[in-house]
């Protein structure tokens, strides 16, 4: 009905699927259509991703050491309204640099970022910028989540940037609202936040994953 929402769950099945990997980035594309006119493409990887206390990163049930740098979202002598082929050419610096992961410091990276990404095989640490518990900071972090998750690139969700209150009780509060929500939104993933101090306090018993 007009103003109504209806949610319709479907189950593929991929024959051989070839995995998503930041070596073979091998990408599908499934074409999502309601009715007889509205038609949407959404490109997703098939890859697993384990984390394990004493071992480390797992990727497609292999031992990959992350090799990543921390980005901001403007270009040295462009900006931040930057053409789509700088994005491209940003990641294959990185990767000829011998990177292999990309966080968004500190903002929710553009779609094509993470369009170059997936195709070029860069996995990716996903940031809002907010560490909030408000109805804005939850709203930021569900909007960025919902665009973001097909995106197999993504392999980790960040909640925070070196915050004020990393390290007290109130940010633990924070962020388990915060870890909470993105579990309702994607049981898939991981959550972390990136720290500079603090460590074993505040919010490092809540991530998943010490930033």
């Amino acid at each position: 009905k007009p103003w109504a929402r209806h949610t319709l769950t479907q189950t593929v099945t991929v024959p051989a699927a070839q995995l998503w990997s930041p070596d073979t980035p091998h990408l599908y594309r499934a074409a999502v259509q309601l009715g007889s006119h509205d038609v949407t493409d959404v490109t997703f990887g098939i890859r697993t991703v384990k984390w394990d206390a004493d071992k480390g990163l797992f990727l497609n049930g292999q031992p990959l050491k992350i090799k990543g740098t921390c980005n901001h979202h403007d270009h040295a002598g462009v900006g931040a309204a930057l053409p789509d082929s700088l994005q491209y050419f940003r990641i294959k610096k990185l990767k000829e640099m011998g990177c292999n992961a990309y966080r968004t410091s500190h903002n929710p990276p553009t779609p094509e970022l993470l369009d170059a990404c997936d195709r070029l095989g860069m996995l990716v640490m996903d940031e809002t910028r907010m560490m909030s518990s408000s109805d804005e900071g939850l709203s930021q972090l569900e909007r960025m989540m919902l665009r973001d998750r097909n995106h197999p690139s993504v392999f980790i969700w960040s909640i925070g940037n070196e915050e004020p209150e990393q390290g007290t009780d109130r940010g633990a509060r924070v962020a388990a609202t915060m870890k909470r929500r993105a579990r309702a939104l994607d049981p898939t993933r991981l959550v972390t936040q990136a720290m500079k101090n603090s460590w074993g306090k505040g919010l490092s018993p809540v991530g998943d994953v010490q930033g």
